[in-house]
């Protein structure tokens, strides 16, 4: 992470134990982006999580359409939004 995002998530109104998940797994889908063979269905898996993580902040809306149009770009299943 190179401080943007990490910087955006910690300036969101959500408990720091929750931004030190987000963090983490924003982590993890950048370590799988620069191996040479990312594990798909766990970058998915995490890209869910995030967006599910943000979903409730208004000024995250953006991310979690730009991370919905990656799930989807990728064909594989969006859950992030189950239970809304």
């Amino acid at each position: 992470m190179d401080g943007t995002e990490q910087h955006a998530v910690t300036s969101m109104t959500f408990p720091s134990c929750d931004q030190e998940d987000l963090i983490e797994a924003i982590d993890s889908v950048e370590e799988q982006l620069h191996v040479s063979h990312p594990n798909v269905a766990l970058m998915c898996r995490f890209l869910n999580s995030i967006a599910r993580s943000l979903r409730a902040q208004p000024e995250a809306r953006d991310a979690c359409l730009a991370i919905e149009d990656a799930i989807s770009k990728a064909g594989m299943p969006s859950t992030w939004q189950s239970g809304i």
